[in-house]
């Protein structure tokens, strides 16, 4: 009679399961004290039921501890489970068995998937249960029982796939674990330090931009940290799952060229000891550079002794894990050869400029995005930035101005990189005519600009392009609530729709006549403007002093008082003749009180017209500080020459 060989080894099962079944064990207790027993608690507070809002899913019982254990048990089963590749008395017993190979490595493989699976599916099965029974509607429903465990599992089940893959690489238990974890989040983390050093080594590379675009998606582990604020996908599903597919053929082919012998080998494989040293000696580089460049406060020596810090530490500390052994010092010719090929790919960019002068022609440009906000840019996919995203540019007028602007920046390029005060940001997205585009951000000093900018700010295309509120529907807007500055406590709400017309027209119309010149003085001065979109959106729209036509409406529908600051909520005004606008706003009205040569107001009607002529800008000839009736709370705010009323003038001759 023929013998039969069973598909599965028995034994082998038993052993791995007396093992490591303890951990799909623990899983499943902590996941039942963190959803099934959460949720009764829950539902058992009745006075909780009755204001309680039904949750988006079930990711939001307990999600820092579901997101810790959906992190940490899928490593910990992988490391346990393949401890018989790191221990050698393990693997020769493993090895002896008269078994192949491969259907060792599907037996271990299999029943870690097993181990992760049975927790989530009682787990189902228990909500489920408790769904019908106590009638939890209110608080989950059956799709959200299958879309918290789809999606645990998808990502579980990566996780234990990349851990997986790392115990072929490694022969030592703990330095899978932490190679585990680096290789999950190498990709976010790395990109992070990547383009963070590019804006060190590049001028005008747009850091914040790319690390902008959802970054966070890179790394299963920060994709699962915002599993309460974002859904999960069936694109994602599909991703998670191929990444899965293609870590485990990974880790069946390394397993199969693996020699028993590197059990207890940092790294198992000897052509990637080198990919592990100089990749780990390049990562600690970017990081020492990018601590450095922060706490020096971007100062070049600093910086390129981080560099250098953080290179030396990556290559010694790799190779003291790669030779178990810290008498690693000695070796330093790998690392001076390291450093001097990072020094001439430096030196090189640096050099050739290529990156930094790219500006292009105006024949190339299809349309150009531009803004002095690129804080706009980094709302990811979310509704305000539909509204706050500027709108391309195609005038060409516009764009040659803008060209121009960008050409002076570059050649003040030395200027900008220094250590002068800087106030402003300009960013620049170049779509052109072949479908590529051109991205940079600069942080300039805007006194440098002002000429330049100028004609662009005051085109009514920028204006259209930049202003969020021309991009609202205005039969989209619920009421329209105007809150003063301060705390006056007072406010206005528009809800009939032909104010709420009448106010957005006006305010339109102010918006698109103002200068640069009195945007510049009066920036964060006005009343705040607020747009309810309905479903908790508000958009803000700052009501400058300058806004002449709504500001007479206000007055004409008797709403001026309450919807601005006015002399009846200043108790008084101190004036002092300088700037003092870099001192520490806690200290300027103690300083301002002490400089010698003091003016303070108490008449309502000067109060009035210094609030109407007060303005924001640095470097002015007159400092005031606006004190309100209501306890301690002061503003400070400043004149120029232009703006400054005539007592105040006269008093300081």
């Amino acid at each position: 009679m023929p013998s039969k060989m069973s598909l599965f080894n028995k034994e082998l099962l038993l052993q791995i399961s007396r093992s490591t079944g303890w951990i799909s064990i623990v899983y499943f207790i902590g996941l039942l004290f963190l959803l099934p027993i959460r949720i009764l608690l829950t539902y058992s507070d009745e006075e909780y039921m009755r204001v309680m809002q039904k949750p988006e899913n079930l990711f939001h019982f307990n999600f820092e501890f579901q997101i810790g254990l959906t992190v940490i048990i899928p490593v910990i089963l992988a490391v346990f489970l393949f401890r018989f590749l790191h221990v050698k008395q393990a693997t020769d017993l493993i090895h002896s068995l008269p078994l192949k190979r491969d259907k060792i490595f599907y037996h271990y493989l299999l029943a870690g998937m097993v181990f992760l699976i049975i927790p989530i599916v009682l787990i189902t099965l228990i909500l489920h249960v408790m769904n019908a029974v106590f009638d939890l509607h209110l608080i989950y429903s059956v799709s959200d029982i299958y879309y918290w465990a789809g999606t645990t599992l998808v990502i579980l089940l990566l996780l234990y796939a990349a851990a997986v893959w790392i115990a072929t690489l490694t022969g030592i238990s703990a330095v899978q674990a932490v190679l585990a974890y680096i290789f999950l989040l190498f990709p976010a983390g790395f990109m992070l330090l990547l383009f963070y050093n590019l804006k060190i080594l590049l001028f005008g590379f747009p850091s914040e931009y790319f690390l902008s675009k959802q970054i966070e998606r890179l790394s299963p582990i920060t994709f699962a940290a915002r599993l309460n604020e974002k859904q999960f996908h069936w694109s994602d599903a599909g991703i998670f799952m191929g990444l899965s597919v293609i870590l485990y053929g990974l880790a069946l082919l390394f397993y199969r060229k693996r020699n028993l012998e590197t059990a207890s080998e940092a790294i198992a494989f000897p052509k990637l000891r080198c990919v592990f040293k100089y990749g780990a000696a390049f990562c600690t580089m970017l990081l020492g550079g990018s601590y450095f460049n922060q706490v020096s406060n971007s100062s070049f020596g600093w910086t390129l002794f981080g560099y250098v810090l953080g290179g030396a530490a990556g290559y010694f500390l790799a190779e003291m894990v790669l030779q178990k052994s810290w008498r690693v010092f000695t070796r330093v010719k790998g690392l001076l050869v390291f450093l001097a090929i990072i020094a001439l790919l430096a030196i090189g960019t640096q050099t050739l400029g290529i990156y930094e002068n790219r500006i292009p022609d105006q024949e190339e440009i299809m349309n150009v995005e531009f803004t002095d906000s690129p804080s706009n840019y980094f709302m990811g996919d979310s509704w305000e930035s539909t509204y706050a995203k500027p709108a391309p540019l195609k005038n060409s007028k516009t764009v040659l101005n803008i060209i121009k602007l960008h050409e002076q920046i570059l050649k003040d390029k030395h200027i900008n990189q220094s250590k002068k005060p800087t106030d402003g940001n300009f960013f620049f997205k170049y779509k052109l005519k072949n479908g590529h585009s051109v991205i940079r951000e600069y942080r300039v000093n805007m006194k440098l600009y002002e000429d330049l900018y100028q004609p662009i700010y005051e085109s009514r295309e920028y204006k259209l392009a930049n202003n969020q509120l021309f991009k609202v529907d205005e039969s989209n807007i619920k009421t329209i609530n105007i809150l003063p500055h301060g705390p006056s406590g007072k406010s206005v709400s528009l809800k009939d729709p032909n104010d709420i017309k009448e106010a957005i027209a006006l305010l339109k119309q102010d918006i698109l006549e103002e200068t640069y010149e009195e945007h510049h003085y009066y920036q964060y001065r006005g009343s705040n403007f607020e747009l309810n979109l309905g479903t908790d959106r508000f958009i803000s729209i700052e009501m400058s002093p300058n806004y002449r036509k709504i500001m007479e409406w206000l007055k004409q529908k008797n709403l001026a008082d309450q919807a601005l600051v006015t002399a009846d909520d200043i108790s008084s005004i101190l004036v002092t003749k300088g700037d003092y606008a870099d001192k520490d706003y806690d200290l300027v009205k103690k300083e301002v009180e002490e400089s010698g040569n003091v003016l303070k107001i108490t008449d309502k009607d000067q109060i009035q017209e210094a609030l109407n002529q007060a303005g924001t800008g640095n470097d002015q000839e007159y400092t005031a500080v606006f004190c309100y009736n209501s306890g301690q709370y002061y503003d400070v705010w400043s004149f120029d020459e232009a703006h400054v009323p005539d007592f105040i003038k006269e008093h300081f001759k």
